[in-house]
């Protein structure tokens, strides 16, 4: 065997260096379909240092919409290479957060879905709570339309799931949306919507 052939000085040697060598942690790869609960609190804690060390910047100038908005997205992105599965969920939180202040409804979608590709959690609900959150009176008419789009396809998810109350809160929140937007067309043509989904769930009821 080749080992044989390796002097025992050197075997020793070996076996020492890798002894002292701290052992560098590992991604469990998770079978497909098989996803994680969201890390505790307390896992969150290493992460929330590591979070304020590497973004310390983009962070700071979060007193501003324009600010979060940047920041958002800045978290956003580095989420997606992101290993660690306690940094990664919380990138992705605080990315929503800012998100929700900001306006940006885009992001707080694409958080959600980028979440719920590693974590297992109940994504219509936190999505729903996340775009409600966002403050309408504050929006111009480009991201009051980009919340209602966002809002529809989270009330077609529901639907699908037969999540009815879901599905009609988030078409609510498009109509809303839309009237702030000022489309009066696209608002009427949710309403109807919104109705269409209310006699779904009273025929299974």
């Amino acid at each position: 065997m080749i080992r044989a052939l390796v002097p025992p000085l050197l075997v020793f040697l070996a076996a020492v260096a890798g002894a002292e060598e701290p052992e560098r942690p590992v991604m469990r790869e998770l079978p497909p379909g098989v996803l994680d609960r969201p890390p505790s609190q307390r896992a969150l804690v290493d992460a929330r240092e590591e979070l304020q060390r590497r973004f310390r910047g983009p962070l700071a100038r979060t007193t501003t919409a324009a600010g979060a908005n940047q920041a958002a997205e800045v978290l956003l992105d580095a989420a997606v290479a992101e290993e660690d599965r306690s940094l990664k969920w919380l990138l992705l939180v605080e990315a929503r957060r800012l998100a929700v202040s900001a306006g940006n409804a885009m992001v707080v979608d694409q958080s959600i879905i980028l979440a719920s590709a590693s974590y297992d959690f109940d994504e219509v609900a936190a999505e729903l709570r996340a775009l409600g959150e966002i403050p309408l009176r504050g929006l111009d008419p480009g991201r009051a339309s980009a919340l209602a789009q966002v809002a529809e396809r989270l009330a077609t998810r529901a639907e699908t799931d037969r999540r009815f109350d879901e599905a009609r809160a988030a078409q609510m929140l498009a109509i809303r949306a839309w009237q702030r937007a000022g489309n009066k067309a696209a608002a009427a043509q949710a309403a109807l919507r919104h109705d269409g989904i209310a006699a779904a769930a009273a025929g299974v009821r």
